[in-house]
């Protein structure tokens, strides 16, 4: 900017200096006197500027240092900015965060008066509540850069804040619009509303949102003796035999050389499964033995897969199908939810998915409706949300920490998301500059596992484990997986008795069935006597030829 007159300090007001981006170079064609309004600090907001004039040459102080001022130079190479050794000479800054473990520990707190306004401050004095990953990069932040700093205890249930139109309300996020705090953290969602708001950092680390669903539990199912095959299985065996019934129901009527006996379709259809089951063997195969041999060793090979699996499934335990998918978990009708307000879903889930935008209608408040939540879970309810860092899950609330023991870690992610530091302007370059410095060399990986591996709890870890399928101890049989054999059976029994009913009153006619028991009695013992006749008869017969025999042989010997 060139200048020669007092409209300079109006052209000033059109430049955005709230960028801290901005560099201004202010050149006076004339004497500049100490008390001119160029040297108000307050015009140049977050931006760099350098003021030259016949008189001197100024440059203003770096915008991270508070105050700021005017500092008179020699020569030119002296206004060159201060861009890569950033160094804040103890300045405090004021801090927001709240506790959220892994990223942050802080707990107790103080009164303290800042501003005239009292506010409640961690003490953050021991180092088992100056823990977790953020805390561990902040405080790396604040040893380069070296500033002092007091941490703020975020008031209210909002922990971000909430979107209302082009205003945000609540959270941290306004806590940095209005300037009452400079910096703060806390796993921040780089979004896009966070973005329009307040200054985000280069994110650190991307996380991934997760749901943790009631493992799968043993089962005894009715239709075991059905699980060894497929539906697909059964429906080609069944297939199988009535195309093959077919065939010997039509073969029998045309071929008269044909067993007659398969002429009646049920008769072959019975026949068929007892040959399929191994259990019906007539001698008279005569011009169906290929037909018959061909079918009987497709029935040995179909009951030797099927009995062996039979047997490995009765003596096993048996699980519930596991909730890997959305879907799934939409099906399963499971509710989840969490302590705070309830979210801004574009930002959590796809909603132009089919399956991830329904996961809305399955949310709950948790807060105020802690006991109803813990009864859904006992229930196997309730899924807890949470989100996967560095392959351990951790609940979005801590009071599920104990709930977790019978739940296992949902295999498809719903979501994923950068955590970032919410910043004044003016810290944007050098908190940038070190945030990548920290990842660059590895540092932000080492706090990561370092914190990690010593809060992770073994809840946390044992949710990737799979145990349903792992369990090599054999069960007892029940009666529940024989449910299907034994009502089969009984099913039989019935039929069939059923139709000796039907066919004693169809040979009784008008009379009681009883005179017909007793006429079957007597023909028995009709049998019975002419059997025992007849084979007394043949007897005789047989002793009265032998004795001739023997008088013949005695005759022979005398002559």
């Amino acid at each position: 900017m060139y200048s020669s007159g007092s409209r300079t300090v109006m052209w000033l007001y059109r430049v955005p200096s709230s960028i801290s981006t901005t560099e201004i170079l202010v050149i006076i064609n004339g004497e500049l006197k100490n008390t001119s309004k160029l040297f108000n600090v307050s015009l140049y907001g977050n931006s760099n500027a350098n003021i030259v004039s016949r008189s001197g040459i100024w440059t203003l102080s770096e915008n991270y240092l508070s105050p700021r001022f005017f500092l008179k130079v020699n020569s030119y190479e002296d206004l060159m900015s201060e861009f890569n050794t950033v160094n804040m000479r103890g300045r405090e800054l004021r801090v927001c965060t709240f506790y959220q473990p892994p990223f942050s520990y802080l707990k107790k707190t103080t009164k303290k008066i800042i501003n005239g306004v009292e506010e409640e401050v961690f003490l953050a004095d021991n180092d088992k509540e100056k823990d977790g990953i953020e805390v561990k990069l902040f405080l790396v932040i604040a040893e380069k850069l070296n500033f002092t700093w007091t941490i703020q205890k975020l008031d209210g249930n909002y922990r971000y804040g909430r979107r209302n139109g082009t205003e945000w309300s609540g959270g941290v996020i306004q806590l940095i619009r209005e300037k009452r705090v400079d910096l703060a953290f806390g796993s921040i969602w780089l979004t896009q509303s966070h973005n329009e708001f307040v200054n985000m950092t280069t994110p650190w680390i991307q996380m991934f949102i997760h749901f943790l669903v009631p493992r799968p539990q043993p089962i005894t199912n009715f239709w075991a003796l059905t699980r060894p095959f497929s539906v697909n299985c059964w429906i080609l065996v069944i297939i199988m035999l009535f195309v093959e019934s077919i065939y010997m129901y039509t073969r029998a009527r045309i071929d008269p050389k044909f067993p007659k006996r398969f002429r009646s379709i049920f008769y072959t259809i019975t026949e068929l499964i007892g040959r399929l089951v191994g259990t019906w063997m007539p001698q008279n195969t005569a011009n169906a033995r290929f037909e018959l041999h061909l079918w009987q060793t497709t029935g040995f090979l179909l009951i030797t897969a099927y009995c062996s699996s039979l047997a490995a499934r009765l003596t096993s335990s048996e699980y519930e199908d596991r909730i890997d998918t959305v879907r799934q978990f939409l099906e399963a009708n499971l509710s989840w939810g969490h302590m705070g307000p309830v979210p801004f879903w574009p930002e959590y889930f796809d909603m132009e998915d089919p399956y991830t935008s329904q996961l809305s209608t399955k949310y709950i408040p948790v807060y105020g409706q802690e006991a109803y939540a813990h009864t859904l879970i006992k229930k196997g309810k309730f899924a807890i949300f949470g989100k996967v860092i560095d392959s351990i899950f951790f609940p979005e609330d801590e009071i599920f920490n104990e709930e977790i023991k019978d739940y296992r870690l949902m295999r498809e992610q719903v979501g994923n998301y950068y955590s970032s530091f919410a910043v004044q302007s003016w810290l944007l370059r050098p908190v940038d500059t070190i945030t990548l410095w920290l990842k660059e060399s590895g540092i932000a990986h080492f706090h990561l596992n370092d914190v990690i591996h010593r809060r992770a709890s073994f809840n946390l870890r044992e949710v990737v484990e799979e145990y349903d399928g792992l369990n090599g101890n054999f069960i007892a049989l029940g009666l529940t997986p024989l449910g299907a054999g034994f009502t089969t059976l009984v099913v039989g029994l019935l039929a069939s008795t059923m139709v000796f009913v039907y066919e004693l009153k169809r040979a009784a006619d008008s009379r009681p069935i009883r005179e017909v028991f007793r006429d079957i009695q007597k023909k028995r013992e009709i049998y019975k006597l002419s059997a025992y006749k007849k084979r007394y008869c043949n007897v005789a017969e047989l002793m009265n030829h032998t004795h001739t025999h023997n008088s013949s042989s005695d005759d022979f010997i005398r002559n």
